[in-house]
């Protein structure tokens, strides 16, 4: 059964989602940008059985607190870092997906102690030319106005992005970014100059890399293979909503990797 919580940390609560053997180092889930932990739900009941799971929203996001104005996705890794600390978790396992990937390889650069493995779907590898169109597409944010278009210009943000595959899908990730219309709009600011180049170079522990072929960031999935040969990478399926939509292909794709490394 997976079950909410708030943990309340030195800048605020953060809401979770969590589950599984508690016993065991968790595997802490990460989201993308507009989204929040809740597309997390269906693949963490394909894992709760055996793994300790835990799919935080991220400051802005869900049920966590509003964070002032920042200028950097660290400092949203930060915050999680602090959220970490204040449940007393010392080992883990970083799952990350689009700017969670980013975090993800961010906590495994800096703090190899305590990250076991390093999880990503939709890694965010790219040239500063490849990067380009990516600056002009996600970029900004719409908020509430009197006349409400920016309800339909979200709905059609998402539904573009892979959202018209699954329409209870679609309600949760549009009424998630609503929600979220001020952080994801600091977040596109400052993601496209995220040093995840730097990030991956420091990477140690086992890594997996995953990604549908048709997800925005495809490109980034191979730019990152490329730079880490020795991390194991496959595709899955889902779009830009990989962990909602394909469940079976990634939390397989989680167990197959963690027996491999002796870390299930």
């Amino acid at each position: 059964m997976i079950k909410k919580a708030y943990a309340d940390t030195p800048s605020g609560q953060m809401h979770y989602y969590h589950g599984g053997p508690q016993e065991k180092p968790p595997i802490v889930f990460l989201h993308q940008n507009v989204s929040g932990a809740k597309g997390y739900e269906r693949t963490l009941e394909k894992l709760i059985d055996r793994c300790h799971c835990i799919a935080v929203d991220l400051p802005g996001f869900g049920g966590s607190f509003d964070p002032p104005e920042f200028h950097s996705i660290s400092t949203l890794t930060q915050y999680t870092m602090d959220f970490l600390d204040t449940l007393g978790i010392e080992k883990f396992h970083a799952f990350g997906n689009h700017t969670g990937a980013g975090m993800a390889a961010e906590m495994a650069s800096l703090y190899p102690e305590r990250v076991l493995s390093c999880m990503m779907v939709g890694a965010l590898l790219l040239t500063e030319e490849q990067a380009a169109p990516y600056r002009d597409e996600f970029s900004g944010s719409v908020g509430p106005s009197h006349e409400a278009e920016y309800l339909k210009i979200t709905w059609d943000y998402i539904y573009n992005l892979g959202g018209n595959r699954d329409l209870d899908n679609m309600n949760d990730e549009f009424s998630g970014a609503l929600r979220a219309w001020k952080v994801r709009g600091m977040i596109y600011r400052c993601v496209w100059d995220y040093r995840f180049d730097l990030f991956i170079q420091d990477i140690k522990c086992p890594t997996l890399l995953m990604c549908a072929p048709d997800d925005v960031l495809y490109l980034g999935h191979q730019n990152t293979a490329a730079a880490m040969p020795k991390a194991k990478a496959i595709d899955v399926k889902g779009t830009n909503f990989e962990p909602f939509l394909d469940p079976e292909g990634v939390s397989q794709g989680v167990i197959d990797f963690l027996t491999e490394n002796n870390l299930s």
